[in-house]
């Protein structure tokens, strides 16, 4: 019986090994939401019907698109955003939306069911976001985007837009748009936790020489917009009264009402409004910028953005007086620097736009360790267990062997 032993170790120690390995992939699995992409979910039911069909849009709701000049005589005499791609973290986008030209949708990610794709829409948000930001010229009652050759790329962060998801999963959809390539980050759905892994990849795509556009929500913080370096965005209605909006504006643009394009539908729009809406204006109206200025850098196409930005005749309380000017050293609470104007963006030359900003823009890429927190951080969660499965079978090996060894002196069967 005593020789029998150091086999009997040697399968005891290894079948332990194996089966923490196996119970801690299935523990990361948790930890990382359980959804592997065979399982990934889907709409379970179809986004809501437009409220205009077809014949029945009210062309006042266009407005935007006349208050900021976008047509052949207006900016995009100069440039249509080629060769910007803008990130879309929203609830996906629909891509065979006819507003949308031919590949102008580039395929994406999800980072709530991970495997999973943002190639479709159970909502209908991100799909308006981005048909503001490169919808093409259509017929579609003269919608039209603000930059219609800008490439979108969609990156799932929610699935619906009452729902915003967690801090955690929308750092996630940074590092992955960062690390997409994209010149732009449209987040029109903020969240109200400002978490360390959000600032963390906020940071480093900043860093990175990405310019972050986020919606100011209607608390008194959402982020990313109230970080350093991301420009925060309010919206105005048709006559320039401010939408209701928490603080720190910088600029603004219309937020509604407005018409916008629906997903899953080829035809026919509705009516959203909020400064959710506002955002991809302003993040259309950076991609026609960096299309016609490559070389700027982020926190230059914020600088242009404010500086040529227009205060509307409202102010924030609706009574009509004109708005207070703002300046380099003050805000108007209500609009921020104003209501972003694409002709002046683009074209106007900036005397002290060679000037480096050591505040904001490119810099340092900041180390992820204060956001590697088990059990909160998916990643790191995942790394960190699996490295604890790695030790476990690191320790199980050498007693093994010793177990054998022991086995070959004394002439077990487990050194034949």
């Amino acid at each position: 019986m005593m020789r029998r032993t150091p086999r009997r170790l040697t399968v005891s120690v290894l079948t332990l090994g194996c089966f923490l390995a196996a119970t801690m992939t299935a523990r990361a699995d948790q930890l990382s939401g359980g959804i592997s992409a065979e399982g990934a979910v889907h709409c379970t039911t179809a986004p809501p019907a437009p409220d205009l069909p077809p014949g029945a849009a009210d062309p006042d709701l266009l407005w935007p698109q006349q208050q900021l000049g976008l047509g052949q005589a207006g900016v995009w005499f100069l440039t249509r955003g080629k060769g910007v791609t803008v990130a879309v973290l929203d609830t996906g986008v629909d891509p065979a939306n006819p507003v949308f030209a031919p590949n102008a949708v580039l395929p994406g990610p999800s980072v709530v069911d991970p495997g999973g794709d943002a190639d479709y829409d159970c909502d209908g948000h991100g799909t308006a976001v981005a048909a503001i930001i490169a919808g093409k010229q259509s017929g579609l009652f003269g919608f039209t985007g603000v930059a219609p050759e800008a490439q979108i790329l969609p990156i799932r962060q929610t699935y619906t837009a009452d729902t915003p998801g967690s801090s955690v999963k929308l750092a996630d959809a940074i590092r992955t748009a960062t690390a997409a390539g994209a010149r732009v980050i449209n987040i029109s759905i903020g969240v109200t936790e400002n978490s360390p892994e959000l600032r963390v990849a906020v940071q480093n795509a900043l860093a990175s020489d990405v310019l972050i556009v986020a919606a100011v929500g209607p608390g008194p913080k959402t982020y990313p917009a109230a970080l350093p370096g991301v420009l925060a965005v309010g919206g105005v209605d048709r006559t320039g009264k401010a939408l209701p909006h928490g603080n720190g504006v910088m600029v603004s643009a219309p937020g509604g009402p407005l018409t916008v394009p629906l997903a899953g539908y080829a035809e026919g729009l509705t009516t959203l409004d909020g400064p959710g809406m506002a955002a991809p204006f302003v993040s259309g109206v950076a991609a026609l910028v960096l299309s016609d200025r490559p070389t700027l850098h982020n926190w230059q196409v914020v600088q242009r953005l404010e500086a040529t930005a227009d205060q509307p005749a409202a102010d924030a309380a609706g009574a009509g007086a004109p708005a207070p000017a703002a300046t380099s050293a003050t805000l108007n609470p209500a609009t921020g620097y104003g209501v972003v104007d694409p002709y002046r963006a683009v074209s106007q030359d900036l005397p002290n736009e060679a000037r480096p900003d050591p505040s904001v823009g490119p810099g340092a890429i900041v180390s992820p360790a204060e956001a590697a927190v088990p059990g909160h951080d998916r990643n790191a969660s995942r790394i960190a267990l699996a490295m604890s499965a790695a030790g476990v079978l690191a320790l199980a090996a050498p007693v093994a062997v010793a177990a054998s060894r022991r086995g070959r002196v004394k002439g077990s069967r487990a050194g034949v």
